[in-house]
């Protein structure tokens, strides 16, 4: 009874605001009403107390709907609490609970709620549950079973928004690939096409030296064309001088015919044109001349070639100074379309160095030079006293060379004008000597060394000693260095031996000079990295040597 008591009295403590209708609060109070029955009617008192319990709960959760039974099971823990109540009736509080956690679960995963369909609250009826079933387990696995639902129709949606990404990522993919595979298959068309009207030349070309080619052009179309003739290589260039040409082809016995001003060359054109008939053939003359060479120098130390393998070591590291290249001549018809193209693969040959000038100055400054050729007289010619035409070529761009025309049987100067570089730095060209009008073919070939050395003014009277001190600063590494003259009894250098230079360290030499001449002179100091062989450091030491002052 005193569980009854518990659940009339949580029953009235209920606002009657707090239910939905007077029906409803009508039907509790007439349920708690007929479980209070006289124990007349009950089998045994323990077991028609734990009926009633469980009777009174099956109702009030057909009843009253979730939210209720949330608050319904509040008041009776609270009650409970108040009054001692027997643990049947915490277990029933429980139970209120957990269903009304189970229906509220429910209620979220349903896809149409109650509010949405406008159905009251009071007028859900709750699935039925088995008095004697086991307090928890059915339960649990629905709420579980709730819950997996709600994550699935999450993962479903989650899913197929990344199919939607992935699908308009492919479709951004296939608009982007689309027109690259176009334009490779009208490039690989284009170049198919190409392959077919171009005819393959291999020319073997050394430094200064023309090399001479003709190629047949044909007019394949029944109406006129003009040709135009370009080429991307300024290198290979088409002979439009009729002499030019006449000469090239009796310098090589060439048998072709040659057609005076055939060529119609205009100031900003792409290149010289050619008129030709339908189906008719001409002979293009083309030039090859490269002066421009590779001037990187060895570097400097001993060889390391391996033992045995000497002679095949060198034939596959040949110096071939000119660089090897591809040049196209393109022959383009009035609609600017190609009608022939002729490809020239150049193969580089060694050239012949005939003189070697090594030339020592101060470092920073203009090198200005003059170097004096003999009376020249050409064997082709058969007048002795007739005047050749002498013109100079220099493979640097940067180096200014030229020559003046004299009078006939003067020497004549070649003028160099080189712009300087710091300490040590040695620069390496070539200058070509040409004797025909036309540079078929260089008749000499120079190599020319500057050193640009730090320039050292000293002062002296011949026959004494001067002490002079220079400054040798540490590169990044540590070397062992060792210092030599180019007069060595004349100019002592202390120390003498091997010293070690450490890295970023300064390191002061003392030179003794006791020249033995007067006049002025010019004497080198060199310091060598014994261990590389390599030169560090150079000095141009210029001495004004005085008389000695007489006595008597």
């Amino acid at each position: 009874m005193q569980t009854l008591r518990v659940l009339r009295s949580s029953l009235r403590n209920i606002a009657p605001q707090q239910l939905v209708s007077r029906t409803l609060r009508m039907k509790v109070l007439i349920v708690i009403e007929v479980i209070c029955l006289p124990e007349s009617f009950r089998y045994s008192r323990h077991h028609w107390q734990q009926r009633k319990v469980s009777w009174m709960f099956t109702l009030l959760q057909a009843l009253l709907p979730c939210e209720y039974l949330t608050l319904f099971g509040r008041l009776i823990r609270e009650e409970s609490c108040r009054s001692s109540s027997p643990p049947a009736l915490l277990a029933a509080a429980a139970d209120t609970r957990n269903a009304a956690q189970a229906h509220r679960l429910e209620m979220d995963g349903d896809q149409e709620p109650s509010i949405r369909r406008r159905i009251r609250p009071d007028n859900v009826k709750p699935a039925e549950h088995d008095v004697n079933e086991a307090d928890g387990g059915l339960r649990k696995l629905k709420c579980m079973a709730a819950v997996h639902q709600r994550e699935g129709k999450e993962g479903v949606k989650a899913a197929k928004a990344m199919d939607q990404t992935k699908e308009a990522q492919l479709a951004r993919e296939r608009l982007q690939i689309k027109p690259s595979e176009e334009r490779s298959k009208a490039e690989g068309i284009a170049n198919m096409l190409s392959q077919a009207i171009t005819t393959q030349h291999l020319l073997y070309a050394s430094l200064g030296s023309a090399e001479y080619m003709e190629f047949v052009l044909k007019n394949p179309f029944n109406v006129p064309q003009t040709v135009t003739i370009h080429t991307d290589d300024p290198e290979l260039s088409v002979i439009t001088k009729t002499e030019e040409w006449r000469y090239f082809k009796a310098l090589t016995k060439t048998p072709t015919p040659l057609e005076e001003n055939m060529f119609h060359v205009e100031e900003g054109a792409p290149g010289p044109r050619v008129y030709l008939r339908p189906k008719e053939s001409v002979h293009i003359p083309l030039k090859y001349q490269s002066f421009l060479c590779d001037h990187t120098m060895a570097v400097q130390g001993p060889s390391l070639l391996p033992a045995g393998k000497g002679s095949q070591v060198a034939k596959k590291k040949l110096s071939n100074i000119v660089a090897a290249k591809t040049i196209k001549v393109t022959f383009k018809a009035e609609d600017s379309k190609p009608m022939a193209i002729c490809q020239v693969n150049v193969e580089p040959t060694p050239h012949v160095v005939d003189q070697t000038f090594r030339l020592y100055h101060p470092e920073l400054c203009f090198l200005k030079k003059a170097i004096r050729l003999p009376p020249w007289h050409d064997p082709t010619v058969a007048d002795p006293d007739s005047k050749t035409h002498l013109c100079v070529r220099c493979s640097d761009p940067n180096v200014i060379c030229q020559t003046r025309m004299l009078v006939p049987g003067e020497p004549q100067d070649v003028y160099l004008k080189v712009p300087g570089s710091p300490s040590p730095h040695i620069k390496m060209f070539f200058v070509m000597v040409f004797t025909d009008k036309w540079m078929a073919a260089p008749s000499q070939i120079w190599q020319i060394y500057i050193h640009f050395l730090e320039r050292v003014d000293v002062s002296c009277v011949s026959g004494q000693r001067t002490c002079q001190s220079l400054v040798l600063r540490g590169r990044q590494a540590v070397r062992k260095v060792k210092c030599f003259s180019s007069h060595p009894k004349e100019i002592q250098v202390d120390p003498e031996s091997v010293f070690v230079l450490p890295p970023a360290a300064v390191q002061e030499l003392q030179l003794k000079v006791q020249p033995w001449r007067a006049g002025s002179r010019f004497l080198y100091v060199n310091a060598v990295d014994v261990e590389s062989h390599r030169l560090v450091t150079a000095w141009l030491l210029c001495l004004n040597v005085h008389q000695p002052v007489l006595s008597k």
